[in-house]
């Protein structure tokens, strides 16, 4: 039996949303002055994200600690971490991680951040100095990855590739998404499933990204 739950988490999540997209961001905007507020803006989103959050959770072992009473999400926890623990990433932003991560993990890391911003007096740099350690290594200009979907849709824009639409269907409960690109003649395609179908869609364009990079006939050619 589980002791009792204590009043529910989710008021110090909504407060540590907020504090942590704006304290992310001021750190973002105050350590890069040069930078464009479109790369501003691309930094933030590699670092201020529910799976990022999970990441940061899981990594400081803080999933051991969540009180709840259904099997199932225990399931989804067990199987994230094992999954967690094959990938062995080193930072916990970007969108290198090929998995679903239960929403609570990174609800964790949000009330979390609310939790400190209220003991602390609403002070958003000691908050930003106590969370920081769980979400470094933070992201650098150098380190930032572009969302696979995003970047794929780019070098189309930027080749003149055709990238077809995205073609989606579901069965039990499972997400099946083929993404589908012609370059220079030749098909790139990739069939991902998963239950979460934007999951799926990133490993799909993952995988196309990579069978364009890695064909000869898009290599470029310097003169």
């Amino acid at each position: 039996m589980l002791p009792e739950i204590p009043r529910c988490y989710q008021r110090l999540e909504f407060l540590g949303d907020a504090v942590l997209d704006y304290v992310v961001t001021a750190h973002l905007y105050f350590k890069y002055p040069g930078l464009t507020p479109g790369l501003i803006t691309d930094l933030r989103s590699a670092s201020v994200n529910n799976e990022c959050y999970a990441q940061s959770a899981v990594k400081a072992g803080l999933h051991k600690h969540i009180l709840h009473a259904s099997q199932d999400l225990q399931r989804q926890i067990c199987s994230t971490v094992e999954d967690f623990e094959k990938l062995n990433l080193d930072s916990t932003f970007g969108w290198e991680a090929e998995t679903t991560f239960p929403k609570v993990l990174g609800d964790v890391i949000e009330s979390l951040g609310g939790a400190i911003f209220v003991d602390s007096g609403f002070d958003k740099d000691t908050t930003f100095q106590c969370i920081r350690p769980l979400l470094e290594p933070l992201v650098t200009p150098q380190t930032l990855k572009l969302h696979p979907v995003r970047e794929l849709t780019e070098l189309c824009d930027q080749k003149g590739y055709i990238k077809k639409k995205d073609v989606v269907s579901r069965e039990n409960g499972i997400a099946y998404i083929t993404v589908e690109v012609e370059a220079n003649g030749v098909v790139h395609t990739s069939t991902c499933s998963g239950r979460d179908k934007l999951i799926a869609k990133k490993v799909a364009s993952k995988n196309v990204l990579k069978s364009l990079k890695g064909c000869p006939s898009n290599a470029t050619t310097e003169q």
